[in-house]
């Protein structure tokens, strides 16, 4: 068992000892100094926190995702790479951050570090072309006092300011224009408390006989609000995001089958069902949707959580593995109650298969999702729909899924 792991923090390798398994990103790098990324809310929904992490997009090349550092644990980005807004102005303003100085996109200040992390992130994005896109960007980033006009007008002045080519080669452009690996084995430990990442499924099962209290960790979106809000500690962790079949995005004439480690930008991006697009667009923010996974938003079971309606009503099933084999079960009955599963002991959700409509027929699917607040909340109710149509429009079958009426 380790007693250290590595990563890169703003170009810099940095050996990791001694830190307690259940210590958030944040936590560790306002201990270290780094005290632009502030706490708001603890829990996901301010943005207050955000900094950037290079990453896999899929199968292509690396990409820089912004994430929120107060629901991330540290030792879930052990082998990454981090910037933060004191390392992307280091050698002089970057044009994001020049651009929210001309415009005046700063009063208080509390939250410009994380708008300057997101806004970093779509600075070298190549698919961030509409409003749209631009609102979605910012959307994980509440401000409390300056107003969203000078910001998004920032965004906008520093996106424009640069060609394509111009920011791969820039300093950071660069570092993109390599590889990143899938994620290795690692089993840390301090203070009593493990944190294990195994690379295989044989791996996994094998850990989890050997823990079998352990909590399973994929995005940690729900994990990292319960340590960073309610004070929880784990004893054992094991993280996920290091096994390649929870990984994979598989297209063909039967369907879709997305691993339930995919993260949701990855599945909105690569799946080609409009609804679950449609869904995705409202599912928390850019920076939630970086790190959670489909698998983990099921498995919750929660009664509001957004996917369940949507792949309920695209007739999707789970394929559910354990060390003695697998089994495929609906996903209308992988769900028995409040915040409970089909799941036995030693068993994981490896992936999810949303089958293409009957052959001859044409299907039309739909998501819509109620809440308070357009963006960033909770549903008050959701809701998926689909109906498959004959040659003569008529109704051959119809599926309507909804969630948070029980």
């Amino acid at each position: 068992m380790r007693t250290a792991f590595s990563l890169r923090l703003n170009g810099e390798p940095i050996n990791v000892s001694g830190v307690h398994p259940n210590t958030t990103l944040l936590n560790w790098l306002r201990d270290r100094g780094l005290t632009a990324a502030k706490e708001g809310c603890a829990e996901g929904d301010c943005g207050a926190c955000t900094v950037v992490v290079i990453e896999r997009a899929g199968d292509g090349p690396p990409v820089f995702r912004s994430l929120n550092s107060c629901i991330a644990l540290l030792p879930s980005l052990a082998d990454r790479e981090i910037w933060t807004v004191e390392g992307i102005g280091a050698q002089g303003l970057h044009p994001v951050q020049k651009a929210m100085t001309e415009c005046y996109g700063s009063q208080c200040g509390y939250c410009t570090p994380g708008f300057i992390s997101s806004m970093f992130e779509g600075y070298y994005r190549e698919d961030l072309r509409t409003v749209g896109d631009l609102n979605d960007q910012l959307c994980g980033n509440l401000c409390r006092c300056t107003g969203y006009r000078p910001i998004r007008s920032a965004a906008q002045q520093a996106w424009q300011s640069a060609s394509v080519e111009e920011k791969k080669c820039d300093r950071f452009g660069s570092l993109l224009a390599g590889s990143v690996s899938l994620l290795g084995g690692l089993e840390y430990e301090a203070d009593g408390r493990k944190f294990l990442r195994p690379d295989s499924l044989t791996a996994l099962f094998d850990m989890m006989a050997s823990h079998p209290g352990a909590r399973l960790l994929a995005g940690g979106t729900e994990i990292g609000v319960d340590v960073a809000k309610a004070f929880r500690e784990f004893p054992v962790l094991i993280h996920l995001q290091g096994i390649p079949e929870l990984q994979r995005v598989e297209i063909d004439d039967d369907g879709v089958v997305i691993g339930a480690g995919v993260p949701l930008t990855d599945v909105m991006d690569l799946v080609p069902i409009p609804s679950v697009r449609e869904m995705l667009r409202w599912f928390a923010s850019r920076p939630v949707r970086n790190r959670a996974t489909l698998g983990g938003n099921l498995v919750t079971a929660s009664p509001i959580g957004d996917t369940a309606p949507v792949l309920l009503s695209l007739g999707a099933s789970v394929v559910l593995e354990s060390a003695a084999g697998q089994r495929e079960v609906p996903l209308a009955e992988f769900f028995t109650a409040y915040r409970r599963t089909v799941l036995v002991e030693g068993e994981i959700l490896r992936s999810v298969r949303i089958p293409v409509a009957p052959r001859g027929l044409r299907r039309i699917s739909k998501a819509f999702k109620i809440s308070k607040r357009r963006e960033m909340d909770i549903s008050i109710v959701s809701a998926g729909l689909c109906i498959d149509l004959n040659d003569e429009n008529r109704v051959v079958s119809a599926r309507l899924a909804f969630g948070g009426v029980g």
